[in-house]
């Protein structure tokens, strides 16, 4: 029952941008075109609704149904103190972007560029994607929603951490299908695309899981997930431009925030809603 349940809203939250023409992959449907990313935002947001409203029924179906008592279920509220908010998702997880942190800000002198990306990100409809709505209903579903419910089924959290995000993978692969209708000729890029972000993604999702576990919130895993997402992926044993040091403080920090990343996990995650 779990499993299907979680199949059920893998399909779902992917699925319905295939309902309607102007949100389907196609040879005329861009991703990055404003009148695409309006409908699919409003698809994604309705079945995200949907899912956790149809989760949190299911997980309170032995109790009286509430607004408050399923948002509760999903770990959807309360929200948690700002600090502790902060010191779980940002804090934590700038420690592993150390090195382009110091590259976008320092080296390149990207605070110029700062406030208009954040001006971008919070206006226009490519960041709304990027970094609020695609965020949100991603961790409201694969793991507030699909995480409850292997909880609810008996599933240890640590069995969690490592099964839930392949749900998540799994539903980035329609990618592969739509860089495809848009380049035909270009299948093999698709397919090759489509593995190192199903990689990738499992490796966030583990990541997002713990966060969600460690902390019994969705809220963290949601800044974590948006601000990975402006930073991209590390571009390890890159050459920056510029002095020839630039590039050995670059790796460096790679790999000392990766060691302090490993090391600080644990204690700056520790909330009293921790589930694991």
């Amino acid at each position: 029952m779990s499993i299907t349940c979680c199949l059920g809203l893998t399909i779902g939250y992917v699925g319905v941008l295939y309902v309607h023409p102007r949100t389907r992959p196609s040879s005329t449907v861009f991703r990055n075109d404003n009148a695409v990313i309006k409908a699919r935002v409003t698809a994604i947001t309705f079945s995200s609704t949907l899912s956790a409203v149809a989760t949190a029924y299911i997980l309170t179906s032995s109790n009286k149904f509430s607004i408050s008592r399923g948002l509760d279920a999903i770990r959807v509220w309360p929200v948690p103190p700002i600090w502790e908010l902060l010191r779980s998702s940002m804090l934590v997880t700038s420690v592993l972007f150390i090195g382009p942190l110091v590259e976008k800000l320092i080296l390149n002198k990207g605070w110029k560029y700062l406030r208009e990306d954040l001006t971008e990100g919070l206006t226009g409809w490519i960041g709304i994607r990027n970094y609020i709505v695609g965020p949100f209903t991603e961790e409201l579903v694969f793991r507030a929603c699909i995480v409850s419910i292997e909880l609810q089924s008996g599933m240890s959290p640590v069995k969690s951490i490592w099964v839930s995000p392949l749900y998540f993978a799994t539903a980035h692969i329609h990618h592969a299908y739509e860089v495809y209708t848009e380049s035909p000729d270009a299948l093999s890029f698709a397919i090759i695309s489509s593995l190192f972000q199903f990689g990738f993604t499992t490796l966030f999702g583990w990541y997002s899981t713990f966060l969600f576990l460690r902390t019994g919130s969705v809220w963290p895993p949601f800044i974590a997930h948006a601000f990975c997402n402006s930073m991209g992926v590390p571009r390890l044993g890159a050459r920056l431009e510029g002095p020839a040091w630039y590039t050995h403080l670059y790796n460096a920090l790679l790999v000392g925030g990766a060691i302090s990343f490993g090391l600080l996990l644990y204690p700056l995650t520790k909330t009293p809603n921790a589930i694991i």
